[in-house]
C-alpha cells in the first residue's frame, strides 16, 4: 500500500507542473490544452480528470466540471488499480467546494479512509471536510482516531474543540464538556501539555463548566507557566476572577494589564465594570460575549453614592497616571476619561464642563483620525441637543487654534463635517445651505489632491471620503426637500471634480 502514496496517479511531475503553472498564472486556455494532452496519455487517471475539472470550473464551465469530477469519483470508488492519494482527493475537493458540493468531497475522503484506515494524511483531509460542513460530532470522532493512532497532542485538542463546538452550538449536551475535561486530564497525567494553546483550551473547558477556581489553579500552577506572554496570562486571570465574582482581585489584575498595555480599551471597560460592580452580565454571560457600554442608569448596579464617588475618583487618578506615563499619544486613556465622565452623567453626578473638556481633549489629539466619530458616538448619547451643539462649537474653536500639518488639518475638517451630520446640524440646514456644504466638500477634495501625489498607487488618497460625503449631502437634499436642483448641483460637482483632477495632473 505504501507504493500507492507517491506521485498522484503515478503521473510524473514534469507532465503535471506546466498545468499548475498555467493555472497559477490564470492562463486557463493554455492549462486546458496541457490537460487535454495529459488525458490523452492517461485517459482514466482520476488526478488528470480532477485537473481538467479544476480548469473548467475556473473558466466558468461548472456543469462540465461537475460531470468530470463525478467521473473521477466513480473511478476511485470502483477500481483498485488507481492510486488514491491526498493530492488527487484535495484537487477534487477544491472543485467540489467551488461548486458548492462539499458533500461529494466528504464522501470521497470517507471512502478513502475506509479503504486505508491508518493513513494519517487522508484522515486529516477527512477531518477538514467535516470542518467545512460543520459536522462537529464526526470531527470529534475522526480527531479521536488520529489521536489514538499516534498519540499526538494536537489531535486531542482538535477532538476537545469539536466537543466544545457541539455544546456551544446546541448540538450536544453540556455533560460532553466533562468528557472533554476527562480526555485532557488523562493526557496530562501521562504526557503533560506542550503548547500554550493546549492550556487555553483546557481552561476554556473548565470555564464553560463554571469551574473558575479549578481554572485559576491550573493557571497559577505548572501548566500556567507555559503561558510565557504575561499580558495574555493576566487577561485570562482577570476574566476568570471577574466571572467568579471576585471583583476586587479582578480590578487589581486589570490594572496590571493597563499598566503594561494602556491602550487596551476592552480591558479598561472590564476594569471599570468590576470596579463599579456593574459588569455582572458580562461576568456571568457566555465566553466571548462582547463588552457593551451601559446605556442607561437601569443597566448599572446601584452601589451607594459614597462608594461610587470613591471608586470613580480612583479610576480617574489611575487613568491620569497612565496618560502621564505614556511616551506616545494613545487613544485608550483619553477614551477612558470620556467613559468615566459618561458614567458620572448616568449616575447623575456628572459635570457637563468636564465631559465637554474630555471631548475637546480627545479631539485635539485624535480628531484627525478617521475613527474619531465612531470612537465618540456612544458618548454623545448622554448629551441633549443643546449640549451637542455646544460641543460642536467647542470643537470648531479648537480646530482653529491647533497648529498642525496639512494632512492632519484635512482630517480635522472631515471629522467636523461628520460630527455635524451625527449631531444632526445638517438636518436643520436649508437647501441652499446644503448645496454650499456639498460644494465646499468637493472643493476641499480638489484642493487636497496634491497631498496624495507621492502615495503609492495602492494606497488610499488623503480625503477620498470627501466625495462620498458630498454625495450623501446631495442625496439628503433630494430625499428631504425633493429638490429638482439636484441635477444642477450634480453637474457642478462633476465639473469641479474634473477640473480638480486636471489641475492636479498638471
Amino acid at each position: 500500500m505504501a507504493s500507492k502514496f507517491g506521485l498522484a496517479g503515478g503521473i510524473p511531475e514534469r507532465r503535471v507542473r506546466p498545468i499548475w503553472d498555467a493555472i497559477d498564472s490564470r492562463q486557463y486556455k493554455n492549462a486546458l490544452k496541457h490537460s487535454t494532452t495529459l488525458l490523452s496519455k492517461y485517459p482514466n487517471s482520476p488526478y488528470a480528470l480532477a485537473l481538467k475539472a479544476l480548469i473548467l470550473e475556473r473558466m466558468g464551465k461548472s456543469e462540465e466540471a461537475l460531470s468530470i469530477c463525478l467521473n473521477a469519483k466513480e473511478l476511485l470508488h470502483t477500481s483498485d488499480s488507481f492510486l488514491m492519494d491526498d493530492l488527487t482527493l484535495s484537487t477534487l475537493q477544491i472543485v467540489f467546494q467551488r461548486l458548492d458540493r462539499l458533500d461529494l468531497a466528504t464522501s470521497c475522503y470517507e471512502f478513502a479512509c475506509g479503504k486505508f484506515p491508518t493513513n494519517l494524511e487522508l484522515m486529516m483531509g477527512l477531518f477538514n471536510c467535516y470542518v467545512r460542513e460543520y459536522l462537529y460530532v464526526k470531527q470529534q470522532q475522526t480527531a479521536i482516531k488520529m489521536y489514538k493512532l499516534i498519540g499526538e497532542e494536537r489531535y486531542l485538542l482538535w477532538a476537545v474543540c469539536s466537543i466544545q463546538l457541539q455544546v456551544l452550538c446546541g448540538q450536544g449536551e453540556e455533560k460532553l464538556l466533562a468528557l472533554a475535561e476527562g480526555l485532557l486530564k488523562k493526557h496530562i497525567s501521562s504526557h503533560g501539555l506542550q503548547e500554550p494553546e493546549a492550556v487555553f483550551i483546557f481552561i476554556s473547558i473548565l470555564e464553560n463548566q463554571g469551574k473558575y477556581g479549578d481554572a485559576l489553579e491550573i493557571l497559577s500552577g505548572k501548566l500556567g507557566s507555559l503561558l510565557t506572554i504575561e499580558v495574555d496570562r493576566l487577561r485570562l486571570e482577570g476574566r476568570l476572577l471577574a466571572r467568579s465574582g471576585n471583583f476586587t482581585a479582578a480590578v487589581s489584575t486589570f490594572q496590571k494589564i493597563l499598566e503594561l498595555c494602556p491602550d487596551d480599551w476592552e480591558c479598561f471597560l472590564q476594569y471599570l465594570g468590576c470596579l463599579l460592580d456593574d459588569d455582572k452580565s458580562w461576568c456571568c454571560g457566555p465566553i466571548g460575549k462582547p463588552i457593551r457600554l451601559p446605556e442607561t442608569v437601569e443597566n448599572l448596579s446601584h452601589i451607594p453614592d459614597d462608594v461610587f464617588d470613591c471608586r470613580i475618583t480612583n479610576a480617574s487618578a489611575f487613568v491620569k497616571l497612565r496618560i502621564e506615563a505614556s511616551c506616545e499619544p494613545i487613544r485608550g486613556p483619553y477614551l477612558a476619561n470620556l467613559e468615566i465622565e459618561r458614567r458620572k452623567q448616568l449616575h447623575q453626578k456628572g459635570d457637563l464642563k468636564k465631559l465637554l473638556d474630555a471631548f475637546v481633549q480627545y479631539f485635539c489629539r485624535f480628531g484627525h483620525l478617521a475613527c474619531f466619530c465612531s470612537d465618540v458616538e456612544a458618548f454623545l448619547e448622554v448629551l441633549n441637543n443643546e449640549e451637542k451643539m455646544e460641543l460642536l462649537e467647542k470643537l470648531m474653536k479648537c480646530s482653529k487654534s491647533l497648529s498642525i500639518g496639512p494632512i492632519k488639518c484635512l482630517g480635522l475638517s472631515m471629522t467636523l463635517q461628520k460630527m455635524q451630520d451625527i449631531i444632526g446640524k445638517n438636518y436643520k440646514l436649508t437647501v441652499i445651505e446644503l448645496e454650499s456644504v456639498a460644494v465646499e466638500l468637493v472643493d476641499m477634495y480638489c484642493k487636497s489632491l496634491h497631498l496624495s501625489r507621492d502615495l503609492d498607487a495602492q494606497e488610499n488618497m488623503h480625503g477620498e471620503e470627501l466625495l462620498s460625503m458630498a454625495s450623501n449631502v446631495l442625496v439628503q437634499v433630494l430625499v428631504v426637500f425633493s429638490s429638482t436642483s439636484i441635477l444642477l448641483i450634480d453637474a457642478s460637482f462633476r465639473l469641479s471634480f474634473e477640473s480638480g483632477i486636471k489641475s492636479w495632473m498638471c
